[in-house]
């Protein structure tokens, strides 16, 4: 198993996989009309899009989806970012048709120059923060299609946020309340376990990775009461309410490592401490159980 716990070990990683790109044939997108299949789009193929390829965690996860922290503090993430340094090529998720770009004012933070692919009329992918844009709306693109550059317009630092969408209202517009984690498409590793601590306070502190983070629900319970947040719920309620860090009854906190840059804490307990919690459930977006713990 490759590990990517170090910083020079994901710089390397990123290098390598920027090198391999690079090497790799190019194809220009075409603007021919593009047929979305009638029945739902397989998503067999999908890759990874700077190293273009389907090993599993082939790019780098800085950010996950869901809670996370930002220097300016508590946030809940609506997609994942791919670390790689400006002018990485950057690929499509799937084949699909380009049906929004929005180009940069060169001042203002959010998406910068982004890019959504339409790849069925219920499944898209968006590209934000780009360097440059290699596309136009209309066109059609396949694997092998170049869309853009990594960049750092609207951001702090060079990366791709990459967004997953699925059944938006508008398939031709870019819309958060409905995002879903990328994994669910994408080729990963098994998480592993993940530790936790049942504070005396009351807090549970998760130990969790930032490749392979497939989190997608808490539960607390204890006594009598129980509380859930599931994280689709979360996103579902728009942009400035998903940010607050009380949801569904469970106050959420999280921390990014200084020892270990490729895992993050997170805490959670009951908004106001009316139970202490004795068990914690956390379940994929499959709803699959990733821990079932007892204090």
């Amino acid at each position: 198993m490759i590990c990517f716990r170090t910083r020079g070990c994901i710089l390397a990683a990123v290098l390598l996989a920027y090198v391999i790109a690079g090497c790799q044939d190019e194809r220009t997108p075409t603007s021919e009309p593009y047929e979305l299949p009638e029945r739902e789009f397989s998503v067999s193929d999908a890759q990874w899009p700077l190293s273009r390829n389907q090993q599993l965690n082939s790019d780098i996860s800085y950010a996950q989806y869901g809670p996370r922290f930002l220097p300016s503090g508590y946030d809940f993430h609506a997609g994942i970012d791919l670390y790689a340094p400006e002018g990485t090529i950057v690929y499509p998720v799937l084949p699909g048709e380009v049906v929004q770009l929005a180009e940069w004012d060169g001042t203002s933070t959010g998406a910068g120059n982004a890019i959504t692919i339409k790849h069925s009329d219920s499944l898209a992918t968006s590209y934000l923060h780009l360097h440059t844009m290699h596309v136009k709306v209309g066109d059609r693109v396949g694997l092998n299609d170049v869309v853009g550059t990594v960049g750092s317009t609207g951001a702090t630092y060079p990366h791709l946020h990459l967004g997953y969408f699925v059944q938006l209202p508008n398939p031709n517009v870019r819309d958060e309340r409905y995002s879903r984690n990328p994994l669910e498409i994408l080729p990963y590793r098994d998480p592993g376990e993940i530790p936790y601590t049942f504070m005396e306070s009351g807090e549970i502190v998760l130990d969790l990775p930032l490749q392979s983070m497939t989190v997608n629900s808490v539960e607390l319970i204890g006594g009598n009461e129980s509380r859930k947040a599931d994280y689709y719920d979360i996103v579902a309620k728009g942009w400035s309410a998903r940010k607050e860090q009380v949801q569904f009854g469970i106050h959420f906190d999280a921390a990014r490592r200084t020892s270990d840059h490729m895992r993050f804490d997170l805490t959670v307990k009951p908004e106001n401490m009316d139970f202490i919690p004795e068990r914690i459930i956390l379940r994929d977006y499959n709803g699959q159980v990733l821990l079932d713990a007892a204090k």
